[in-house]
């Protein structure tokens, strides 16, 4: 039996530009075998979202048919990836057909660390396969970027951190990395499961396939219509953007009611598309820190992105405490109908209402109106961010740990380079500035059709019936938040 290899996937769906898969077809000539593992630790989460997850399903039926136009196949279990592996490699075995490496692509959540250790040496001690590994999911790593001078080596702060991504950035091993991820072409497979396991279809009785059985399972429990998914959806979205957007960039992706915005967010998050990707369709391989054009403005966009990574892999307390440790004392209100009301979109603030209303609807929230509804709730509501976060979670396709967790301790002021404490958005304001003729409100709030731009964001005495007054007043919560904050120093 010839060697060969099996990928492990994870946040890497597509074929094409995929670093770890790259480097295994290229060395065992195409034979390659891919697997996924849907870990019911994961689909045990209190932040687990049925829609992320139906979103991923559909990402994998993708990656499926990638992989049988090129000649090779995914196995897909509904193990966690210890058991499966080895429930795998020993049906393998007993085929005498182990083989000679595993690759995978690097994660960075601190659950993902652990989990990838734990595989590696059940690979490497028991059954003898030597594991590879590559980046892919970022295109600078944490431990890359360090301080050059200073006790703390870790970057706290994104501006600094920004520089010094970008310096690493213009060099020729980050652009020669560039080149080789944004690949478009697939790699050639050629390894079949049942060529390992006899003509039985994936040896059916010991390793079934579970895809067909959680995308059947999972669809009656979808509460939103899920977008095209997959590498090539994400590239038709990629061209989409290119065309629609990028050239305004700067500007349009502050107005909720304008398609001003990338919406790779999702396909960057199942990894269907990677920054490299991006930054080679996009032609932003010389944009540098100081420029302000609006291709450089996006580029910054991720690298807030690959920021909050850097932050997760050095203090990962911050996926359940405060960045700031000093905020860890502050009294939150526990206000069970004020957090109904928000997750309703029933405040009685238009922009806010608009938001929360476009998240229960399509699992996405424009960025100005997820920045604008995480200060409601934690300056206006006084509720923890840590409620914000899970509901975000649970109603995200594109809820990713380090992204959502960063988004919403900046906006309560908890976090890494965070929006200080005295800083508070007023939602009216924010409203007429950035929905000044109400499009977005009118859009997800129809029960203000009627109203006017003087009136949209106030509503007052036209409020309609059917329409909440605002449930707290901005100014009095206003007060309220800057003593909670201030009495912490």
């Amino acid at each position: 039996m010839e060697n060969f290899n099996i990928h492990w996937f994870r946040r890497d769906l597509r074929l094409a530009g995929n670093s770890a898969l790259q480097w295994s077809a290229h060395k065992y000539q195409g034979r390659v075998l891919g697997i996924f593992c849907i870990d019911p630790v994961i689909l045990a989460r209190p932040d687990f979202s049925v829609n992320r997850f139906g979103f991923f399903l559909e990402a994998l039926k993708a990656l499926r048919l990638e992989f049988q136009a090129t000649g090779g196949e995914l196995l897909v279990i509904d193990d966690g990836p210890e058991r499966g592996f080895t429930r795998v490699l020993s049906v393998l075995k007993e085929h005498g057909s182990l083989p000679e490496s595993i690759s995978w692509n690097r994660d960075y959540e601190p659950f993902a660390l652990d989990r990838d250790l734990r595989v590696k040496s059940l690979c490497e001690s028991r059954f003898g396969i030597q594991v590879h590994t590559e980046r892919d999911h970022l295109l600078i790593e944490p431990h890359e970027l360090e301080k050059k001078s200073g006790k703390d080596p870790f970057y706290r702060i994104y501006t600094p951190f920004a520089r010094s991504w970008f310096e690493l950035y213009c060099k020729d091993e980050v652009q020669d990395r560039i080149r080789n991820q944004s690949s478009r072409k697939p790699p050639r497979l050629s390894l079949k499961w049942s060529e390992l396991l006899g003509r039985r279809k994936l040896g059916a009785e010991k390793l079934p396939d579970k895809l067909e059985f959680w995308r059947s399972r999972i669809a009656p429990q979808l509460t939103i219509s899920l977008p095209p998914a997959g590498s090539r959806a994400a590239q038709r979205r990629l061209a989409l953007f290119k065309k629609r957007a990028l050239e305004d960039y700067a500007t349009g992706r502050d107005f909720p009611d304008r398609d001003g915005t990338s919406r790779l967010s999702m396909d960057l998050k199942n990894g269907s598309l990677t920054i490299a990707q991006v930054i080679a369709e996009l032609k932003l391989e010389n944009c540098r820190f100081q420029e302000k054009s609006d291709r450089c403005s996006f580029l910054k966009q991720l690298v807030w992105r690959e920021f909050y990574y850097h932050i997760l892999v050095h203090f990962p307390e911050v996926e359940r405490h405060s960045f700031n440790p000093k905020y860890e004392k502050l009294k939150w209100r526990k206000n069970d109908s004020a957090f109904r009301a928000w997750t309703e979109g029933l405040t009685g603030y238009p922009i806010v209402d608009a938001g929360m209303r476009q998240l229960k609807a399509e699992g996405w929230m424009h960025n100005r109106v997820r920045m604008i509804v995480a200060s409601f709730l934690t300056k206006d509501l006084l509720i923890s961010w840590r409620r914000g976060e899970e509901y975000f979670m649970k109603n995200l396709i594109d809820g990713d740990l380090a992204s959502n967790n960063g988004g919403w301790q900046w906006a309560a002021s908890t976090g890494s380079d965070p929006q200080p404490y005295f800083r508070v958005f007023n939602p009216k304001l924010q409203g007429e500035r950035f929905d000044p003729e109400g499009r977005y409100v009118k859009k997800y709030v129809p029960e203000l059709q009627s109203l006017g731009p003087r009136f949209i964001h106030e509503p007052g005495k036209r409020r309609p019936v059917n329409y909440p007054a605002p449930i707290v007043s901005h100014a009095h919560q206003k007060i309220l938040a800057l003593s909670l904050y201030s009495h912490l120093g």
